[in-house]
């Protein structure tokens, strides 16, 4: 059976145990459905309860999600119930599997008793239902929808309360009611018709100053927190008491089934000092002997909370031996552990595996907390989740206090000396988990956050681990775990291919594997073609129902940068290489009129802050590297301005060719060199000073160059493409690039020609043809003949000539010997010789 409870602490139960639901937004969404429960919510009212007057873009989408997720979340017998139909989403509960139904069957029962002339019957069916509560309702929901909800519940609880009182009164119980009704008073000070039953109540006990008392505390109550004077009925009461006039012995006639209540619209229901309780009531001695105290409660169950490990978990042992080995250090050592890494990484899953191992370790409890601290629309604030945590700790409802000071003291009494094993999933920063750090000596904690949480290691001590993406043979065992290891051993170049397109990011494998596992007919290499093309690869990273995806995750990381960090985030999406120079990024970031080169100042505090929530890493020589999948949804976010993408890149572009001329320029400085153009000018120093530090550059930017070069090429910039090409050459020669030197060529030379740059794609089409001899490619001889005739074309005779011997060498196949006569040397039939012989000619006629 699946029970239901919002008059209290919002809970869940099937068969008795806690069912646990984890995101706020869910619980919300359960509990908007319980209060209409058998009837239909419209998914525009929904959207109205759970956001209120700002919704989101997408919230008709994330009802769906909200109510997909609840399904997965609840037992089966709840998840059938949850229908759609046209008229919106219906949650199907029997009254007496919902408490809020349950108690308000039990009110109506109870005035129909009191109509028949039944008091005692009446009295007792008001007790059964008053004792359904178990502290304020809907607690632990915030949504826009709850607060008008919890004051319609408290009203029908002050209804009821109200019934029994004058049901209770009538049967002359009045000293029973004493400290029911005193207590009720101080909790609701502004409740008149509580106030007046109270004080009743007193005064027929032969107390009438406490009566007095009370409606005084009442009155002053409502003069200085609401500016109201008390309604004429506690008005009179006042003056009765005064007089000695009300009677002692109660009235012949019971009350009948609705309570006598003032006529004062607008009345506060529920004002409550600063920690959660009402005023002080003065001292009110010689209370008479309390109802016998009600049995012992039953211990509350040792909270066990650790959620199913997530499915095609692989490696890790070496953190999680760390771990362990953390969890078993003595207590003079840090209780904390900051699991760090970026988002869709594991984490949880690593910390999880570790926590079902320690479990033993830790008799008191394991607890779990899902934080959502990077989820801008249902992070968990810190009093909200201490008010779970003492529930879960058996501190009952009514005792935790409003305050989050109070209730931070009363957690840390409570777990103090305890054995527990708490896991704080999702951090946003340390202010997030400050207050549910435990106390205890004995306790382990180990928090999780994309955030580098170094304010939580500073301040507690707590031990970082960071978390890297997974290594190809440990990516593609997560597909054979979850997809079938058949399969993937019967395709292990596939398997290869679509580790790599996932970039060994956990949360990309699964759902790869999943999307294999749910289609049994579509083979490995298919899935690994549709993720190969970039701007369609975070789509296919993501499963039907839209709740698990790669830029999902990142979305949350995104919502926590500022404006100016989201920015340089989208414009580093552009950089076409696996890493990015501090500078480089500078040059990115800079505005449309600043000159480059400048100081990277401004930007390295961005970088920074990209930098602590794991969207880039550093790497060696200052430069920071950024995951494929990261740096594809930058660049799918920079896609929604071109204006500033494409500025952006032309500055990027622009950087690259003056630095590569500059150092083309310091290696051989006698040229003769096709000049390049830039459109932006240059202001600062360049990375390198000398020959060697330029060189040195060259190969540590060589695979940024060629990325460059296919970008401008596939942008259809020809000006960009040609000039990346000319400041490649004579690097590309003398570093035996020769796969590189082809391709950058072609590129270069075909850009020239359309952009009507002759001494470009003269100069080009020569180190082609070149380049290509060595290949004995037959298109040579084309390349060769097009660059004599651009030379003669712009009159430079010379190089025209030195062209000619190329092709005369290639027509004559005497390449060979000329190169060995070239050098000076005889030499060998090698093949690797006379590839750097023609290297060689190569740099002498450019």
């Amino acid at each position: 059976m699946v029970r239901y409870g919002i008059l209290g602490p919002f809970e869940v139960r099937f068969d008795g145990a806690a069912v646990t639901v984890p995101r706020p937004r869910q619980r919300a969404g359960l509990a908007l459905l319980l209060l209409h429960a058998n009837h239909p919510v419209s998914i525009d009212r929904m959207v109205d309860a759970l956001w209120g007057d700002a919704p989101p873009r997408t919230a008709r989408a994330q009802v769906h999600t909200v109510v997909s997720t609840l399904r997965r979340a609840l037992p089966p017998p709840a998840a059938q119930a949850l229908t759609l139909d046209p008229a919106g989403y219906r949650l199907a509960v029997p009254d007496e599997d919902l408490d809020a139904a349950e108690f308000g069957a039990a009110l109506a029962r109870a005035r129909e008793l009191a109509d028949q002339g039944r008091p005692e019957q009446a009295a007792d069916r008001l007790r059964q239902a008053l004792a359904l509560w178990r502290g304020e309702a809907l607690s632990g929901i915030d949504a826009p929808f709850a607060a008008a909800a919890r004051a319609r519940l408290d009203e029908a609880r002050f209804t009821a309360y109200e019934l029994l009182a004058d049901l209770e009164l009538a049967l002359g119980r009045h000293r029973e009611l004493v400290p029911e009704l005193t207590a009720l008073a101080g909790e609701f000070p502004a409740r008149e018709s509580i106030a007046e039953r109270a004080a009743g109540a007193l005064y027929r006990c032969g107390r009438q100053a406490d009566a007095l008392a009370v409606v005084r505390a009442t009155r002053r109550v409502l003069a200085e927190e609401y500016g109201l004077d008390p309604g004429e009925r506690l008005l009179e009461l006042e003056r009765a008491i005064l007089r000695h006039e009300l009677p002692v012995d109660p009235p012949a006639d019971p009350p009948v089934g609705r309570p006598n209540r003032p006529n004062r619209p607008n009345r506060p229901t529920r004002p409550t000092r600063a920690d959660g309780a009402g005023p002080d009531l003065p001292d009110l001695p010689d209370l008479p002997e309390r109802p016998p105290a009600p049995p012992a409660p039953v211990a509350p169950p040792t909270p066990a909370q650790l959620p199913q490990v997530t499915s095609g978990f692989v490696g890790r042992r070496e953190e999680i031996d760390r771990l362990a080995e953390l969890s078993a250090a003595g207590c003079d050592t840090s209780r904390i552990v900051a699991v760090t890494g970026p988002a869709g990484v594991g984490k949880t899953s690593l910390v999880l595996r570790s926590a079902r191992e320690l479990a033993a370790q830790y008799p008191d409890g394991q607890i779990f907390v899902d934080l959502h601290g990077y989820d801008r629309d249902e992070h968990e604030s810190p009093a909200g989740v201490l008010e779970r945590l003492l529930l879960a700790l058996g501190v009952p409802g009514p005792l935790i206090p409003h305050d989050e000071a109070l209730r931070e003291d009363l957690y840390r009494s409570t777990v103090a000396g305890r054995r527990l094993l708490v896991v704080l999933d999702d951090a946003r920063d340390h202010e997030h988990v400050r207050p549910l750090l435990p106390n205890s000596p004995q306790s382990f904690t180990v928090v999780t956050s994309r955030g580098k949480l170094g304010g939580l290691v500073a301040t507690t001590g707590a031990v970082p681990l960071r978390l890297g993406v997974l290594s190809p043979a440990d990516s593609v065992e997560v597909l054979g775990r979850i997809a079938g290891r058949d399969r993937v051993a019967d395709a292990p170049e596939a398997a290869g291919e679509l580790a790599r397109l996932c970039g060994g990011l956990p949360l990309a494998l699964r759902i790869s594997a999943v999307r294999l596992a749910e289609r049994p007919d579509l083979p490995l290499s298919g899935l690994a073609a549709e993720l190969a093309p970039e701007d369609e690869r975070l789509t296919a990273l993501s499963l039907p129902d839209g709740d698990l995806a790669v830029s999902r995750v990142l979305d949350h990381s995104y919502r926590r940068l500022g404006p100016d960090a989201a920015r340089l985030l989208r414009l580093l999406g552009l950089h076409p290489a696996e890493s990015v120079a501090e500078p480089v990024a500078a040059a990115l970031s800079g505005g449309p009129d600043a000159p480059l080169g400048a100081s990277g100042a401004a930007v390295r505090p961005l970088l920074r802050i990209l930098e602590s929530l794991h969207l880039i890493e550093p790497a060696a020589d200052g430069r920071y590297r950024m995951h494929d999948l990261v740096r594809l949804y930058g660049r799918q976010l920079a896609a929604g301005d071109p204006a500033a993408s494409a500025a952006a890149r032309e500055r990027m572009f622009d950087w690259y060719v003056t630095v590569a001329d500059a150092a083309r320029r310091l290696i051989a400085p006698a040229g003769p060199y096709v000049p390049v153009e830039p459109r932006h000018p240059w202001a600062g120093p360049y990375p390198f000073e000398g020959a060697i530090a330029a060189r040195a550059w060259f190969r540590a930017e060589a695979g940024t160059l060629l990325a460059l070069t296919r970008l401008a090429a596939s942008l259809g910039d020809h000006r960009t493409t040609w000039q990346l090409a000319v400041v490649q050459q004579n690097h590309l020669i003398g570093g035996h690039g020769l796969d590189a030197l082809v391709e950058t060529q072609q590129l270069g030379e075909h850009a020239a020609v359309l952009a009507g740059h002759g001494p470009a794609a003269a100069s080009l089409a020569s180190s082609l043809g070149i380049a290509l001899a060595i290949r004995r490619d037959a298109r040579a001889r084309r390349y060769l003949l097009r660059a004599v005739n651009g030379f003669l074309a712009l009159g430079d005779l010379r190089r025209a000539a030195g062209t000619r011997l190329y092709l005369g060498d290639l027509d004559n196949g005497t390449a060979h010997r000329l190169c060995l006569a070239a050098l000076g040397r005889p030499g060998p039939e090698d093949e690797g010789f006379l590839e750097r012989a023609v290297r060689a000619r190569l740099a002498e006629s450019a």
